[in-house]
């Protein structure tokens, strides 16, 4: 995704702002309210208040939108903060919310949460075109589990690496679905603003900064 630059536009996509300076086109404005007074019929002439009403409304249009344009600036340079500060994760290993994982060199890692013992649970990891391509049964008691996909097919046969999705499923003794979290782990190899959110690159994986749950001790693979 491009970044992109925050800004106005008018009803036909045209910018506004920055390149038109609409202290210029005040006196444009002025100039079309004289002739509009030159030209009017003596008999039906135009009412002096709606004319007043109609420069006070000019000004607050210019007053709004010079508010924008600093509003603009305080946006851009909050988002340059968080960007600073973000730095900090580079190279870190992250736990984040996703249903997206990147598998590279033949592996990734899951993480789930129950939020009660399940009788079944699964892992479904789809590829780009809609399909599973592996279902894993893995543990269903209560509480946080990470698990290693080793990249294979239900065949046993590797697959290449790049993204895929995967959805974990638990149900109880009676077929009733239990609330569970679920999200992947990697390490942090680029942070950038992308439409204006700061975002965390895990590989070929983007994701909001603020979908981070952990930040892991790369030594020991606790949570931090």
């Amino acid at each position: 995704m491009d970044i992109n630059n925050v800004g106005f536009a008018n009803s036909s996509g045209a910018a506004v702002g920055g390149g038109v300076d609409l202290a210029s086109t005040f006196n444009n404005f002025l100039l079309l309210l004289t002739t509009q007074l030159q030209n009017q019929d003596p008999l039906s002439p135009l009412d002096t208040n709606q004319f007043t009403e109609q420069l006070v409304q000019f000004t607050n249009v210019e007053q709004a939108i010079k508010t924008n344009s600093k509003l603009d600036q305080l946006i851009a340079l909050q988002g340059a903060n968080q960007l600073t500060a973000a730095l900090d994760y580079i190279g870190k290993t992250v736990e984040v919310d996703s249903v997206v994982l990147d598998l590279s060199e033949g592996a990734a890692t899951m993480t789930y949460n129950l939020a009660s013992d399940a009788e079944e649970t699964t892992i479904e990891i789809i590829d780009e075109s809609g399909n599973t391509v592996r279902t894993l049964t893995v543990d269903g008691t209560a509480g946080p589990h990470e698990v290693t996909w080793d990249g294979k097919d239900s065949a046993g046969e590797d697959l290449p690496d790049g993204l895929y999705g995967f959805v974990v499923k638990a149900v109880d003794g009676e077929g009733r679905t239990i609330p569970l979290r679920q999200g992947t782990v990697g390490r942090v190899t680029a942070i950038e603003v992308i439409d204006g959110d700061v975002t965390v690159s895990i590989g070929r994986l983007q994701v909001s900064i603020g979908r981070i749950s952990a930040i892991r001790d790369d030594d020991t693979g606790a949570a931090a």
